[in-house]
């Protein structure tokens, strides 16, 4: 064996050693998490430098939430923000809510159960079902000026060019007609960008349906089926969808623009934008995490969250699993990322949150903060992202070193099978050379 093949295969053998050591011993320690003050530098660096106003930080290790902070001006645990499309998990957990009460069915269309109809205009044979909607598989794109309802326009003109004010007034149920009706005011056929079943493609206007499904199902308005069935049973006590009712606690939204943060007036829009704290966010979480269980409540039944956490978009390549795809994959309302985490991003003007969990481990993190570059360009926009990033990636680091290395299995086989072959490559290259130099060695004389 040649010395750069003994070199590579003591290398393999090694990196293979660490990670199975390292996944192990990560899988088998039962010590709670400590957040030490070499984190809080971090994310205290994390806020100073990414200009972030204030953040919260929430953090869950091994079922039990182990640390809750607030950094920065003007903020304590208890202040709420908005949680943008963080609020999808949410409204996903609503409507298998009402599915377990048999009040709906996840397969049927959503037109068997609203008074107006929603078809793709060159698919109208096909039933937009209730899991289309919540996995993003219906065809459906945006609709026009779903920024402009959702904020009231308030940011016109200011950050943004145009406006249609007759949309303003309008409640859930006139807008949604408006935009799916072919004789409404905001109907424009182009926003079907697929065919319904066939295609993940992530749609920020299924789930305002899908809320004002609930409200036409339970006979109650949507902002009172959350408080009544997830915010109170789990004592979210700080979580809303009303600015006025948070007024004493709620945190001042920024924006990002040219490079600048900006302060901007707290804003409500249509009344379904939720918000929330970090601290609250994680009872949710631990549900999710405990077989929707949490303080004597049973949020969902363990099959519904089954079928929330599975994956009915394919994001991971195989050949490279640790790779994140622009279709990360998705199940009920909730991303699959790398090494078995899920959970949801939200962005929306002024504030930006990262919930992330993994249930083999019970364990998670939600980062939530008062500044987003939505308003501003993509550098804007990236600038404040990267810094959520970074966080995320210390909380990552505590939580799950190495992501456990859970390339594993891919990596055990993939490390297993190169070694093989450099060991098979090596044995067939010792008998080429064994075979050549019987060949070239010299005959023996004969004896005389």
């Amino acid at each position: 064996m040649s010395h750069r093949t003994k070199a590579l295969t003591i290398v393999i053998a090694a990196i293979f050693l660490s990670g199975l050591l390292c996944s192990c011993s990560a899988l088998n320690t039962d010590q709670l998490l400590v957040i030490d003050s070499e984190v809080e530098e971090k994310i205290l660096e994390s806020i100073s430098e990414g200009e972030l106003p204030s953040l919260q930080v929430a953090v869950i290790d091994q079922n039990q939430l182990v640390w809750s902070k607030a950094f920065g001006e003007n903020t304590s645990t208890d202040f709420a923000y908005m949680n943008g499309s963080v609020q999808k998990i949410f409204d996903a957990t609503a409507i298998l809510q009402i599915y377990e009460m048999e009040l709906i069915d996840l397969n049927a269309g959503i037109n068997d159960y609203i008074p107006f109809q929603v078809n793709h205009p060159d698919y109208p044979d096909i039933p937009i079902t209730i899991k289309m909607l919540l996995s993003h598989r219906s065809g459906l794109d945006a609709l026009d000026y779903q920024f402009a309802w959702d904020t009231e326009c308030h940011f016109y003109p200011e950050f943004r060019s145009v406006c249609q004010p007759e949309l303003l007034e309008m409640a859930v149920e006139e807008f949604l007609v408006a935009s799916f009706s072919p004789d409404g005011l905001n109907y424009n056929p182009k926003v079907w960008v697929s065919q319904p079943g066939e295609e993940y493609h992530y749609s920020v206007s299924a789930y305002p349906l899908l809320r004002y499904l609930i409200e036409a199902v339970t006979g109650i308005s949507y902002p009172d089926y959350m408080q009544e069935n997830i915010f109170e049973p789990l004592g979210m006590l700080n979580s809303g969808f009303s600015s006025e009712d948070l007024a004493a606690q709620h945190s001042i939204p920024h924006t990002r623009a040219s490079g600048e943060t900006i302060e901007l007036l707290v804003w409500n829009g249509n009344g379904y934008m939720m918000r929330t704290t970090a601290e609250d966010m994680a009872k949710f979480m631990l549900a999710l995490i405990n077989d929707g269980f949490y303080n004597d409540y049973q949020l969902l039944q363990p099959d519904s969250i089954r079928l929330m956490q599975t994956k009915f978009s394919r994001g991971k390549n195989p050949l490279n699993p640790n790779s994140e795809l622009s279709d990360p994959g998705y199940g009920l309302g909730l991303i699959h990322y790398p090494h078995g985490w899920m959970g949801h991003g939200g962005s929306t003007v002024g504030y930006q949150t990262l919930l992330q969990f993994k249930p083999s481990i019970q364990s998670g993190f939600i980062i939530t903060t008062n500044i987003n570059g939505i308003l501003g360009d993509y550098d804007d926009f990236q600038s404040v992202w990267t810094r959520m990033a970074s966080i995320r990636d210390v909380l990552l680091s505590e939580l799950d070193p190495i992501a456990t290395f859970e390339f594993y299995p891919w990596g055990l086989i993939v490390l297993t099978s190169l070694s093989m072959i450099i060991l098979i490559a090596n044995l067939i290259t010792r008998r080429i050379k064994q075979k050549r130099e019987k060949q070239h060695q010299p005959s023996k004389p004969l004896s005389t």
